[in-house]
């Protein structure tokens, strides 16, 4: 039997590749350099947006809760003065920097500001390690440093973008804060050291980017920069210790912006030097090899790459685990830190009876005590909780949007079986969290000799895992229908609930309002037992929104960013 070939039907035009590009629009094969940079940096401006923006609103909305509420917390001039007894206080310099002038608007704005500067800080070191060596870790940078961009026109559009975002917070509390009716000057000058400052840990990150080659390392380096900054101002506040011991860390330089010390503008220098100082460096050090540190070694390659990933569980184990120890640091030293503290504080506290009503008006309960200073240090774990869930959430949603996840769906891996196994893993990892800041705040209460109970210091870690769960179901549930707006809505209502419990009640706005808040049904464990009730309503409704997440999730399209 013969097998015929049909002739070739010659009637048809061939068309060739060389016809199909010919069809094509004309196409620039080499950008300008000024256009790729301006590119870049409107990519790397999509890529803070997000963060940038909850980060501006919740820094901004709470500060200037402060300045709205001030006189309706501070009603007589009794309650003034008692404020103002904690100024020269240790503990209370320790956790919230120099305290000056604190019964005047302004120095009770500038009080808060010692730990919102923390945040801020925080929020500068993350976002430049992900721009900058979280991308080039997994990949994200070999196209651009192969184009027509040089490495430090890259790293240029990435500080641009940092310092744009800096910027806008910054004009954001002057705008707000004078608007609210705190001193021009003085809100101004606020806005302009927050940015500063935030910029400040930014660039340090900046610097840590080009000196390690992974991000588990950049952040460490940036973390002990942060708790030497915090030991430095400890010792500023430590009673006897010359007033220009503050200004040893960029975190005490805060407590000189009131009008008394006529030192605004030397802040603000002192801030744009050290800025200009580590950005500086890190432009003389971003010549470096892709993928190389300055201080690299042969034990600088990241764990996983040693360690082969055994499915989906092992994956979401890694990814969780990523960002889990980091915020496990910081929760757990603050934790330590204000257990290490407890006893100074309830000490002076005891002392100022007018202190401890106010305290208690507003629910922070006996807080004269080693167990109410725990309480009220789980108030603000439980926040930080919360913004780590949605960070969960967000993240999951940037491995659909960057098709990182189009590489799993090809495999015999379902949707649901995809999402349902970060979810589990970033559950945990809360849990695994709120026993951490559990363990540390026992500890240091052990060690200055007012020890808390262990097992209620673990309740009061458990008792915010309630509102951490809400905030991520709430965001899977964003994933699953909106998942554009994953970002700003999930961080917006975690910001929208503290600022309703933190100056809601203050407004007098309607009980019906202020019991919206999940903060506000957190019961201050370990003074008074959990309640059940809230708990199991919070956890029902956390629990209703990652089941609407993973059934909206897998019957919609993939999409991009």
């Amino acid at each position: 039997m013969t097998t015929s070939t049909p002739a070739p039907d010659t009637t048809r035009p061939v068309t060739t590749a060389s016809d199909r590009r010919a069809d094509l629009p004309p196409r620039r094969e080499h950008a300008s350099r000024s256009s790729v940079w301006f590119t870049l940096l409107r990519h790397h401006l999509r890529l803070l947006r997000g963060g940038a923006t909850a980060w501006i609103l919740a820094l901004t909305g709470i500060s200037v809760g402060v300045v709205a509420t001030f006189e309706d917390r501070y009603t007589t001039q009794a309650e003034l003065d008692a404020f103002a007894d904690l100024e020269g206080v240790p503990a209370f310099e320790a956790m919230l920097g120099r305290l000056v002038g604190l019964n005047t608007l302004e120095g009770g704005v500038l009080s808060r500001w010692g730990m919102f500067g923390i945040l801020a800080a925080v929020w500068g070191m993350f976002a430049a390690v992900r721009l900058l060596r979280g991308a080039e870790e997994v990949g994200h940078l070999e196209q651009l440093r192969a184009g027509a961009i040089t490495p430090r026109a890259l790293l240029s559009s990435v500080v641009a973008a940092l310092l744009a975002t800096h910027l806008v917070l910054a004009v954001a509390i002057g705008v707000t804060h004078s608007a609210a009716g705190m001193d021009p000057a003085t809100a101004w000058a606020l806005g302009g050291a927050a940015g500063l400052l935030t910029a400040c840990f930014a660039a340090a990150g900046t610097l840590a980017s080009q000196l390690v080659s992974t991000r588990r390392r950049a952040v460490g380096i940036v973390g002990a920069a942060l708790g030497i900054s915090l030991g430095l101002r400890l010792i500023a506040a430590a009673g006897g210790t010359p007033d220009w011991v503050w200004w040893t860390t960029p975190l005490g330089w805060l407590g000189f912006l009131h009008e008394i010390d006529a030192a605004q503008l030397t802040v603000l220098g002192a801030y744009a030097v050290l800025l200009v100082v580590l950005l500086a460096a890190a432009f003389v050090l971003a010549h470096r090899d892709l993928h190389a540190g300055f201080l690299g070694s042969s034990d600088d390659t990241p764990r996983g790459a040693v360690r082969p990933i055994r499915g989906q569980a092992s994956l979401a184990r890694r990814l969780t685990l990523a960002s889990s120890r980091t915020w496990g640091a910081v929760i757990g030293l603050l934790a330590l830190t204000f257990g290490l503290l407890a006893r100074d504080f309830s000490e002076a506290v005891a002392d100022l009876p007018t202190m401890v009503e106010l305290a208690d008006a507003v629910g922070w309960l006996a807080i004269d005590t080693a167990e109410g200073i725990v309480a009220y240090t789980f108030t603000i774990i439980a926040l930080l909780l919360a913004v780590f869930a949605v960070g969960q959430a967000v993240a999951i949603r940037e491995e659909e949007a960057s098709w990182r996840i189009e590489h799993l769906m090809v495999r015999p891996l379902s949707r649901t079986t995809w999402l349902a196994t970060r979810i589990v893993h970033s559950l945990a990892a809360m849990v695994a969290l709120a026993l951490v800041a559990g363990v540390g705040a026992w500890a240091g209460t052990a060690i200055v000799g007012t020890p808390v109970s262990f097992v209620d210091a673990l309740a009061a870690g458990l008792n915010t895992v309630s509102v951490a769960w809400l905030a991520f179901g709430l965001g899977i549930a964003l994933v699953g229908v909106v998942p554009r707006l994953t970002a700003p809505l999930s961080y917006g209502l975690v910001l929208a609930a503290y600022l309703l419990d933190f100056v809601g009640g203050m407004l007098e706005l309607p009980e019906a309002v202020l019991e919206l808040s999940p903060f506000a049904h957190l019961a201050s464990v370990p003074v008074v037992e959990m309640n059940l009730t809230a708990t199991g309503v919070s956890l029902a409704v956390a629990a209703l929104g990652i089941v609407v997440g993973l059934v909206a999730f897998r019957r919609r399209d993939l999409q991009e960013a």
